[in-house]
């Protein structure tokens, strides 16, 4: 079985289903309320295990209710989450959302516990494929990311979202970097044309390769042999997009470790990502 390391955040998430989002001190009331467990780093996590990968997680929890919560959950995934670290005396990270009836969202995040964990990797876990890492929990836990993976000879899969400066050694190690179109922007300084958006991207930073994620239109990738648009695939129904994001740099992080290449593990990524705005949550329920 192919072997992920993830490093990234661990939230609990708080979810109200809204009519519209709030607009500047507007109140907006709604009976439908929901906990989940969340985080950018878990939530890739879970999606490369559904995929089929043997994911190890680090990451960190508060040593409170809602930790042991994360705990259990990613576990139940068959996550292995000996890596994570438990903070004494603080909080875990948390994500409050809102999401409209066209299943789009607004999310705030409260780091918590994933602002208090160490860079580095502990040892004895087995030497990974892939090394996995988002920027929530910060570049200085990134860049450590990025030197286990060139020490263990494993690929480095960055999102850098939300966009944070990377050293130039991760950037350059970056096999891909992965965006938004949104996260494209900052990085750039203005949107882009999606038909080179991912090719300015991958010479801004100078990453071994980049991908753009566009939503519904799919993604574009950018290698040494150019630039290739992945159509988006038609989700049976829009009921959720918290996580879509998520799920496809899981999905790609696993298909990347498993072998494939970039070409059919964007596809691959993109099919599932279409999946998950079917489920209420940033993952899916149990199988």
């Amino acid at each position: 079985m192919t072997r992920i390391v993830v490093v990234g955040a661990i939230n609990e998430d708080w979810v109200a289903s809204v009519r519209h989002r709030p607009g500047p001190g507007q109140t907006v009331v709604t009976d439908r309320f929901s906990l989940s467990p969340g985080g950018k780093g878990a939530n890739q996590a879970v999606a490369a295990a559904r995929a089929g990968a043997s994911v190890a997680m680090i990451g960190a929890v508060g040593d409170d209710d809602s930790g042991r919560r994360q705990l259990q959950a990613l576990s139940a995934y068959g996550v292995d989450v000996r890596g994570v670290q438990k903070i004494i005396g603080v909080t875990t990270g948390t994500a409050f959302i809102t999401v409209t009836g066209d299943g789009e969202n607004s999310i705030v995040v409260g780091l918590g516990a994933n602002g208090f964990l160490a860079p580095g990797v502990p040892s004895g876990l087995p030497d990974p494929a892939v090394v996995l890492a988002q920027t929530e929990v910060g570049p200085d836990v990134v860049n450590a990311a990025a030197t286990y993976a060139a020490e263990v000879g494993a690929r480095l899969v960055v999102n850098n979202g939300p966009v944070v400066p990377l050293s130039p050694a991760t950037l350059r190690s970056a096999d891909p970097i992965v965006v938004n179109a949104h996260e494209a922007a900052d990085i750039l300084g203005s949107p882009a044309d999606p038909a080179e958006i991912a090719a300015r991207i991958r010479k801004h930073t100078s990453a071994r390769s980049a991908v753009v994620t566009l939503g519904a239109d799919g993604a574009v990738f950018s290698d040494a042999s150019g630039e290739t648009a992945v159509a988006g695939v038609q989700a049976s129904q829009v009921v959720d997009t918290t996580g879509a994001g998520d799920t496809f740099v899981g999905v790609l992080g696993a298909r990347l470790a498993a072998g494939d290449g970039v070409r059919v593990a964007v596809r691959a990524a993109v099919a599932a990502a279409a999946e998950s705005v079917s489920w209420r949550g940033a993952r899916p329920p149990r199988d």
